[in-house]
């Protein structure tokens, strides 16, 4: 799937088809509110396009680096963040800002088109992460161990508070109902919430330490 980049206008294509894979399953499930279902289809697409997007930078990093979008760019951020412990990681006045404004493009774009969109916006996201992690990954003389460690655990977390609120939320529209929310689907919002909470909370405190750890794992590679 991640080879979709290479084609012309690929980074955009990439996150426009890769909900493809999983919408006929998310959609039958999402209708019969079967959230769990749709929330373990949802979790193990995420983890096979990051295990594809990080396999396909490790094998042509600079291919990767122009066919997903906002790769390199983000790439750069990172590990300037690391080898420097300066970054918007470390300050929350600067990251809120843009995980809210992810959070709020989320909720519309899932609300409005009956997820899929809402799922091709966590792929660009999934995509620009993986490409770091597979970058970091390769710098390192573990790559497999390196690539756990990249991948933060508060953004773990929020790739399944994401899915757990794109699943609610797809509903209204497969089903044509403006609302439709009983108490199953305020359960599952509260557990995406708590997650949300989670994450910036975990990345307020313990970014700075865990930037540190990531360098400390360059420098025994170098």
């Amino acid at each position: 799937l991640p080879l979709f980049g290479v084609l012309p206008g690929g980074s955009w294509l990439l996150p426009l088809v890769a909900p493809l894979t999983l919408w006929p399953v998310f959609s039958t499930a999402v209708r019969g509110r079967r959230y769990g279902s749709a929330f373990a289809f949802g979790v193990v697409w995420a983890t096979l396009l990051s295990a594809g997007t990080i396999l396909f930078t490790q094998l042509a990093p600079r291919t990767a680096g122009t066919a997903i979008l906002n790769a390199e760019p983000y790439r750069q951020e990172m590990f300037s963040w690391i080898e420097t412990g300066v970054g918007k990681e470390n300050e929350p006045a600067e990251f809120l800002p843009e995980h809210l404004l992810h959070l709020g493009l989320f909720v519309l774009l899932t609300y409005a088109t009956g997820g899929y969109l809402g799922l091709a916006l966590g792929a660009a996201l999934v995509g620009y992460m993986s490409y770091f992690v597979g970058s970091f990954a390769a710098s390192t003389g573990a790559p497999i161990a390196a690539a756990l460690a990249a991948w933060v655990p508060w953004s773990v977390v929020r790739v399944l508070a994401f899915v757990a609120l794109g699943s609610v939320l797809a509903r209204p529209l497969l089903v044509r109902e403006r609302w439709g929310m009983g108490d199953r689907e305020w359960r599952w919002m509260g557990w995406a919430a708590i997650g949300i909470a989670i994450d910036l909370a975990c990345k307020s405190l313990f970014a700075p330490a865990y930037g540190r750890f990531l360098r400390e794992l360059l420098e025994r590679a170098a």
